[in-house]
């Protein structure tokens, strides 16, 4: 998915807040800006802490 998919997606799914939604739309006509929140997803590790499994 583009990132200007992963935007209306944003902007328009009711899971999302309406802060986070209203943020968004204010970004509507900044183009980088959208572009920057939006173009890959973000990586989470476990920052090198591990528990033992099992």
């Amino acid at each position: 998915m583009d990132y200007r998919k992963k935007y209306e997606e944003w902007t328009t799914n009711s899971y999302f807040d309406e802060d986070t939604r209203k943020e968004l739309l204010d970004l509507k006509e900044n183009e980088s800006e959208i572009k920057e929140r939006f173009y890959k997803d973000l990586e989470f590790g476990t920052g090198g802490l591990r528990g033992i499994l099992g």
